[in-house]
């Protein structure tokens, strides 16, 4: 009696259980349908609200906006100075010392081609004790030549112009000391002329002269010459006797051998590769001590 009623509850429980499978099934599909159909109606709506938010960009961007020409914009630009300052000349009358005035004069490029336009000059230099006694001369041989010459004047520091200078000597007078003719501050002086010409970078020859010295040829002719010469224009030949080799002290061996002795006029006229080595010798002007005035004199 007890194993049939097992019997009946498991036949039962499998029959249940076959009727509730086709109930399952249906009750899958049905939550399927339910999720399909939320899936598409979801996607219409945010499918909706994408085309809302880019047809709302789009009508922003097609707006009309103002906008400000780049003309109209301040330009900034850094002012170049390049070598503006470098080759800026000094004012003829500056205060450097000697020192200082040899030494700039000395600094030299070693680029032989120049970055720049350059007019290459002729440094007229006159080593007078007062005026220029020849300056209308001058004047009118200068005249509409600028830009292509420089004219600097050593005078005694006690001269006092008591009329107005010619025009083209005006403000050129530099720093001066005094001078004693047979004496080594004349070749000091001769420096000091040739150093501040050299603060220009565009003089070319330099030309030494005194205050009565006058020009035979006109400018252009001078210039000329001038430009086109490879040769230094300065003298120097032995001579035997008190003012010659008789000057030669020993006490200058053996940097300089009686061998070397030269005698010449003091007048020249040299490049600017030779100018710069006066103004920056240290080996032979230091041996002319003032011991030796005596024998310098003429």
């Amino acid at each position: 009696m007890k194993g049939l009623k097992q019997s009946l509850a498991t036949t039962f429980t499998k029959l249940f259980n076959a009727i509730l499978q086709p109930i399952n099934v249906l009750y899958f599909f049905f939550l399927f349908g339910c999720g399909l159909a939320t899936g598409v109606i979801l996607s219409s709506n945010l499918k909706s609200v994408s085309c809302n938010l880019l047809a709302s960009q789009f009508s922003v961007s097609a707006a009309p906006t103002e906008t400000v020409p780049l003309a109209t914009l301040p330009a900034f630009k850094l002012p170049r100075t390049g070598l503006k300052e470098h080759l800026k000349v000094p004012d003829v009358k500056h205060d450097m010392d000697e020192k200082e005035l040899l030494w700039r004069a000395s600094m030299t490029p070693r680029i032989r081609e120049y970055p720049f336009d350059r007019v290459p000059k002729v440094a007229f230099m006159f080593l007078t004790k007062g005026p220029v006694l020849m300056a209308p001369l001058w004047e009118k041989f200068f005249q509409g030549h600028e830009g292509m010459y420089s004219i600097y004047v050593h005078s005694s520091p006690s001269y006092n112009e008591s009329k107005p200078e010619s025009p083209v000597f005006h403000g050129r007078r530099i720093p001066s000391k005094d001078v004693q003719w047979g004496s080594t501050n004349l070749i000091e002086a001769e420096r000091r002329l040739l150093a501040n010409a050299l603060l220009d970078i565009s003089n070319q020859r330099f030309v030494l002269l005194s205050e009565s010295c006058i020009p035979i040829f006109d400018f252009s002719t001078v210039y000329t010459h001038l430009m086109n010469s490879t040769k230094n224009h300065v003298e120097s030949y032995v001579l035997n006797g008190p003012v010659g080799d008789g000057r030669y002290d020993p006490r200058m061996r053996p940097v300089i051998k009686i061998e070397q002795w030269r005698k010449g006029s003091q007048w020249f006229e040299m490049d600017r590769d030779l100018a710069i080595d006066v103004v920056s010798d240290q080996k032979y002007f230091p041996l002319v001590p003032e011991a030796l005035q005596e024998k310098m004199l003429c």
